[in-house]
Parts: C-alpha cells; structure tokens; sequence
C-alpha cells in the first residue's frame, strides 16, 4: 500500500460537464486554461441558492467532479466513466418541444444545449465515445498552476502505471526540487453497451455491435470494466428503473425494463470476458435489472469462476432477494430505498465472496428511503449537519459489515466509494463534491468509533472488531486499491507508445479544424 493519505473513487464523471460546455467554443476540444468550462480542472464550487436548489429539487447545477476539486478533496484515484447518455433521456426530458426542452434538460444535467442538441440526434454512440476519449487525452500530462501548485493527470492502463503514478507524487511531496507536479490517475470504464452503436432509433445490427465490441478491446485506453445497461432499453439486456419522481414520469423507462440478456447481449458478453489474449473487460452489474444480474451470476458460476462481482456505484435495498418484501435486518434494512436499483443481500454475499468490491454511490435517494431522509435531523451548524448526513452513508458501511458478518466472512475488505458524482445524483447534503471527501472521511470514521466502542457486539466473528481508522482507510483507500492490485493487472493491457506533448497538441490542432 502507498504510505500517502488519498481517497479512490471508483465510478465518477469529470468530462461529463466540461465536454459539454466545449460545443459552446471548438466542438470536443478541451480548453488549456483551468479557468474555463471547458477545461476538466474548472473549478465550479456550490453557491447558497446552488445548495438551497438540489435541497428543494434535488437539482445538481454545479461541478462536482472537477480535478481541481479532486486535489482539494484528496480524491487522487477516480475511475472516469465513460459513454454519453443515452438519447431517449433528452427527448424525453422537461416536456414540450425545441429550445425549452433543451433549457429544462440543460438545468437538470448541466451540459450545455448544443450538447444535448448533439445527443439527441445522435447515430454513432461509438464515435461519440472515441471524441470522449480524446477529449480526456488531449491535456493529458499537460502541467497546470492552481494556488501555486503544479498539478496534471495521466489516464493509467495498468496497476503498474496506477502505482508509477502515486510513487512520483511520494517524490513530489518530499522533493526540495520545485516543479514537480502532483498527478491524479484516470482510470477508465463505460457506463451502457449502448455505446456499440445499439438502442438507437432503429433495430442495431448485430455485426456492427459486435466489431465494435472486439474493437473496444483493442482500443490503447480499453475500459478496465463496462456496465451493460443504463437508463434505457439497448438491445443486450434489460435494465432496472433509476429514475423516480417526476423524472420518471417524463422519460418513459419500461421497454425492455427487467427483462434479462439477448442472444446478441450474450455474444457480446463472451467478446468482452474473452480472456485467450488476457485482455478481457471486466463486468460492472450496476444497472442490470435483477433478472440480468441473476442470469450472469449463474454465468460466472458456470464458465467465469475467475470472475470478480463488480457494483462500482451501488447502494443496499435491505432486502434478502427479489421475491421477499421483508428486511431480514429491519434496524437498518427499512431504512433503506427499496428496488432493483440497489442491491440484495443474496447478490452483496455473491460479490464478496467473488473477491469483488462494491462502490457505494453518495446519492440520498439511492442510499436511503424516503421516510428515512425526512427523519434525518437537521441544523444551523454546519458540523452537527454534517453528522447528521454521514450517518446515511455510515448506515450503508454498517449494514453491509453487518450482512457479511452474519455469513462468516470478513465485513471490511470489499467497500470501497463509487461517488456517480457529476452523474444524475442528489449528493448528501452538505457532501457536495469531491472538496468535501475529507469531511466526509472523518464524520465516517466518528461513526465507525462509536460502532465499536459501543456496538461492535453486533459483530459475532472477532476478526471484523477492527479499529475505527483502519475501516475508514479501507473504505476510501485500501480496498479500492487492493482490487486494482489484484485485478488491474499488467497482463490485461496491451502495448501502447505514449504520445508526447507535441503529438496531443497536434490532436487539439487536428480536432479544432
């Protein structure tokens, strides 16, 4: 383990936004100054009325995600989920027609309205992918000044190049020579197979989704791992309802909700865990409808027994599996959101012992029911606020030590952060952004001691009565990067010569026309 003290984050979306705002300048271009929307190290912090709306709306306006964020927050290691949303959202969303439309989708997700305009009439997921990437590349390695410190980051391929990176910010930080930056590491994913070139207007060819499949594998920055669904039907499986509320209501989610894995969606899944090369791309069953994730732990079962469980942003529904309404561990079990959205103790037991990890997603309304958010106190003081908020996270981290206990296992080694932050998320309260990462990690650790100093005869198994500091660097470092150790390994990536300065400023140039 690297002796320095940064959080991982293991499902985020900093050029969500920015990419965004850049079809307002040079279309896919990031720009090179911090100070500019289009440039991922924009710094965006929430205003009062910003935190007064998501409280009244549940709106995120803001930047969350950032990288210059990311450094004041210790959020050093992030993996960057990749892939546009999915049209049928924009067309869907805020109702009427034409410029308003595009002004309520702009509100709710930030991105710009050329943007939207440019999902909404979307044909080609995959290019659109591959301008996702290259926007990420483009200020790779590309040295930034921010409150005079040097900073950069770097989209890492391996676990090799992850710990490379980490040992030169060692050297940065004790190095009496000036001018050696700190770097935060990208790693990247894919959140929808949709991004194939499937789930469009018209049926997909299947030849076409599974070239793309093979050519994902090959690509230099190939995802570390993918979600196979994501807000919308995409012809590879079904997927579990994620939006609520009047959300809900204006983008219809029911084709092929719930349903499990089509004959294509299985050839695709076989390219993908296709490991003769050792080159496969792991499987993150966030979004899955129940049924699908069901039908792939059998999957593993039978042919994939090497294959981690992933959830890089999930949270617990309390509940025992889908035919059962009722939390076998009530004390906390009701007070979690309910659905297929979140996951059931069958499905968390089936990941840890997979030698899986689980991220748990900062978002209210995912990691608690709605009774429980209205009973959660509140205060004028900012520091009993944000005590109150810790604790719906903290009831996460608790019920799942609780559940593994319960089965014999150990409760500390899979849970780890997957913020979705710049997602479609109503962060936790007064958690807004990654800035906030360390408050957050000391009221959590407040928590984990009064468990054990109080509770910790919850735990039957004396090898989970751990101290309150070590669970807090296992959720938010340690296990994070263990499984990267474990499963990011050299032997899953394939050669790459690095692009120098002068070929990445030759793709700006190329890209600006």
């Amino acid at each position: 383990m690297p002796s320095l003290d940064f959080s991982i984050d293991l499902h985020c979306h900093p050029q969500y936004k920015p990419m965004g705002k850049s079809y307002g300048a040079i279309q896919g271009v990031q720009s090179e100054k911090p100070n500019e929307k289009a440039s991922m190290w924009h710094y965006n912090p929430p205003t009062d009325v910003d935190k007064l709306l998501n409280q009244l709306t549940g709106l995120t306006k803001f930047s969350q995600t950032n990288l210059t964020a990311s450094m004041y927050g210790g959020v050093w290691v992030m993996v960057v989920s990749l892939g546009a949303i999915e049209k049928w959202f924009f067309c869907h969303l805020g109702g009427g027609d034409g410029i308003f439309k595009d002004i309520m989708a702009d509100f709710a997700v930030g991105v710009g309205t050329k943007r939207i305009n440019a999902i909404q009439g979307m044909k080609d997921y995959f290019a659109d992918l591959d301008q996702e990437y290259k926007f990420i590349q483009q200020m790779q390695d590309r040295v930034v000044t921010i409150d005079g410190k040097k900073l950069t980051y770097r989209m890492v391929r391996n676990f090799e190049e992850l710990a490379g990176v980490m040992e030169q910010n060692q050297e940065a930080l004790t190095s009496t020579t000036e001018g050696k930056p700190i770097t935060l590491a990208l790693i990247p994913s894919i959140e929808g197979m949709h991004v194939l070139n499937c789930g469009l207007d018209s049926a997909c060819d299947a030849e076409t989704v599974k070239a793309n499949a093979r050519m994902l594998k090959k690509h230099p920055h190939k995802p570390w791992f993918v979600t196979f669904a994501h807000h919308f039907y995409n012809e590879l499986c079904g997927h579990a309802p994620s939006l609520r509320g009047k959300m809900s209501k204006r983008c219809n989610q029911s084709h092929g909700m719930g349903t499990g894995f089509t004959d294509l969606g299985k050839e695709v899944l076989e390219i993908l865990l296709d490991d003769t090369d050792g080159n496969r791309i792991l499987i993150d069953i966030k979004h899955l409808s129940a049924k699908g994730r069901a039908e792939l732990m059998e999957l593993r079962r039978k042919k994939y027994k090497n294959l981690p469980l992933i959830i890089s942003h999930g949270a617990c529904n309390g509940l025992p599996n889908p035919s059962t309404s009722f939390s076998k561990y009530p004390e906390l079990g009701n007070d979690m959101s309910r659905g297929d959205i979140n996951f059931y103790d069958e499905e968390i037991l089936e990941m840890a012992r997979s030698g899986g990890i689980m991220g748990l997603q900062l978002d209210e309304r995912r990691i608690a029911s709605e009774e429980r958010l209205k009973q959660t106190k509140s205060s004028l003081v900012l520091s009993k606020k944000m005590h109150y908020r810790s604790q719906l996270v903290w009831n996460q981290i608790q019920y799942i030590a609780e559940l593994l206990d319960d089965n014999n296992l150990f409760a500390w080694d899979c849970i780890a952060l997957g913020s979705d932050y710049d997602g479609i998320v109503d962060p936790v309260n007064t958690f807004w952004t990654f800035e906030e990462y360390t408050d957050l990690k000391g009221y959590v650790e407040r928590h984990a001691f009064t468990y054990m100093k109080e509770h910790s005869s919850r735990l039957k198994n004396s090898f989970n009565k751990i101290d309150a500091d070590i669970i807090v660097q296992r959720v938010f470092q340690e296990n994070a990067w263990n499984f990267f150790k474990k499963w990011f390994s050299e032997n899953e990536r394939i050669p790459l010569i690095q692009e120098s300065q002068d070929e990445t400023k030759a793709l700006v140039l190329e890209l600006a026309g």
